[in-house]
């Protein structure tokens, strides 16, 4: 059997003692022990032996005590020195400073009590200094810590606030809020005067010896909601004015082209009686105010669609109309654009609808604007548009005036496709990115170059979605573009039940 189970009896109890009587107890026993050997040696008779264990005995005796004296002054030291340390006082020196084992737990603990008191002092400051107000909040509600950051808030002293309810600085029902542990809750606070100011609550919690503490940290939010208020004024008044102006440009519009339609109009009747009286000088200024004319009427035209989408006044006039003859009077439109570039024109159609059943002005403004920039941004090339139907689609819905669609499958996934393909100078994907929106072009130089307004892209793009469609493009530079237009094939109900939608969110805006 191990000697340390031999032990394991005695120890455990020697341990129920304290050292002193440790001590005791084993110095009475061996000192028991050769007293009784001495007096056994005395009887068989041999003196000068039973002498020897006499002095043995007291030798034993003395040294033990000299231990126990030795050990239990270095525990006491320890212990007092101990106590020091729990009163507060972090600058102890280790106590006992021997060599011995509690020595070197007595240096430890010495140094553990010097790191103790600077983290201490971390801690302090930056309660102590913090920006925000810093509070603990005991398991009842009642707050145990206030630093300066939280008098200067709330206005109270830390002698007057600590030890009261923290529904004194957060009223009813909020002021438990605290034991939510989250980061920047909103919640109100009150000052000492009274006045109330709003707050952003972040808290989590500790426990200490079986106690339950929160620490909660508050910040005023006065200034970050006034900033707030001011930028959603900002926002609501800039709102207002670009909807005063849309609804200003949009209600214009008769006012707008009623006189250029005039100045067209009349210069069409002079240039043909010029042409009567072989006034060839005076034909050519008319022919120029008429061109003139009809391009700033374009150009108006344009602006005052974009004001009528962003206004909310975009109304499309859905109707049968015949796919063929719109195809020719496009034609006919681009032809002479293409001649101007040296460019072949051609229209290429198989298998699309004899009727389609959407906005035929939006529609040929749609091909329009397409073909008509395929022949500003090519020379000498070809320009075609093909037209055909797919079962290869997901129909768009669109909010009015967003800009935004959002794809969704249609029990009738029919639609009607206008691909308009040119050999021009193509764009690379960064002028992809911007293409669509209105004012922009893909370039400064392309602005100053080939000119325009930037807005045939981005209304063909509210158009198609208005109507339930998309446009995509593919392009590359050097090579030329490929513009596709797919429109949905639909019934006049379904197209009713899409505008009822629509002005039903119109209305709760």
């Amino acid at each position: 059997m191990p000697l340390r189970y031999l032990l394991a009896p005695i120890v455990a109890l020697l341990n129920r003692w304290n050292y002193p009587r440790r001590f005791t107890i084993v110095g009475l026993a061996m000192a028991t022990l050769l007293v009784a050997m001495a007096g056994m040696l005395l009887w068989q008779g041999r003196p000068l032996t039973a002498i020897l264990a006499l002095g043995l005995a007291a030798v034993v005796g003395l040294t033990l005590a000299a231990l126990g004296s030795s050990v239990i002054g270095e525990v006491n030291d320890l212990a007092v020195m101990i106590g020091r340390i729990a009163a507060g006082d972090h600058d102890v020196p280790p106590a006992p400073a021997g060599n011995s084992e509690l020595g070197a737990v007595a240096r430890r603990l010495s140094d553990l009590s010097a790191e103790w008191a600077l983290s201490g002092l971390y801690r302090q400051a930056i309660v102590e200094y913090a920006v925000d107000s810093i509070m603990i909040i005991d398991e009842h509600d009642t707050i145990t810590t206030f630093n300066p950051a939280a008098e200067r808030m709330f206005g109270y002293v830390a002698a007057e606030i600590v030890g009261q309810p923290i529904s004194c600085l957060i009223p009813d029902p909020l002021h438990r809020q605290y034991k939510l542990i989250s980061i920047g809750n909103e919640i109100t606070g009150q000052r000492k005067d009274g006045s109330v100011f709003p707050m952003d609550l972040s808290s989590g919690q500790l426990m200490l010896e079986r106690r339950r503490l929160y620490v909660v940290i508050l910040r005023d939010a006065t200034r970050r909601k006034q900033a707030e208020d001011e930028l959603q004024r900002a926002r609501d008044a800039a709102e207002a004015a670009s909807r005063a102006k849309s609804t200003f440009l949009a209600n214009m519009s008769h006012e707008l082209r009623t006189p250029l339609n005039a100045i067209i109009g009349y210069s069409e009747l002079l240039i043909e009686d010029a042409a009567e009286v072989n006034r060839e000088s005076l034909e050519s200024d008319l022919r120029r105010i008429h061109r003139a004319g009809t391009h700033l009427l374009g150009l108006i035209s344009d602006i005052l669609d974009i004001s009528k989408i962003e206004a909310g006044k975009m109304d499309l006039r859905y109707e049968y109309f015949a796919l063929a003859p719109m195809l020719s009077d496009v034609e006919l439109t681009v032809a002479p654009l293409a001649t101007q570039g040296g460019n072949r024109f051609e229209i290429r159609s198989a298998g699309q609808p004899t009727f389609l059943f959407a906005d035929p002005v939006r529609v040929r403004q749609i091909l329009i604007n397409l073909l008509g920039n395929a022949c500003k941004f090519t020379n000498h090339g070809t320009i075609t548009l093909r037209v055909y139907a797919t079962t290869d689609f997901r129909f768009q819905t669109a909010e009015p005036n967003t800009g935004s669609a959002h794809a969704s499958l249609n029990s009738q996934p029919l639609a009607i496709v206008f691909e308009v393909t040119d050999t021009g100078i193509g764009m690379t994907p960064a002028h992809l990115e911007r293409l669509f929106h209105p004012f922009t072009q893909a370039d400064d130089s392309t602005t100053r170059k080939y000119g325009g307004t930037g807005l045939g892209l981005a209304l063909t793009r509210h158009f198609c979605q208005i109507m339930g469609g998309t446009v995509d493009v593919v392009s590359t530079p050097g090579e030329g573009s490929v513009f596709t237009v797919r429109l949905p094939l639909r019934e006049p109900d379904v197209v009713s039940a899409e505008a009822s939608e629509r002005d039903a969110v119109e209305g709760r805006r």
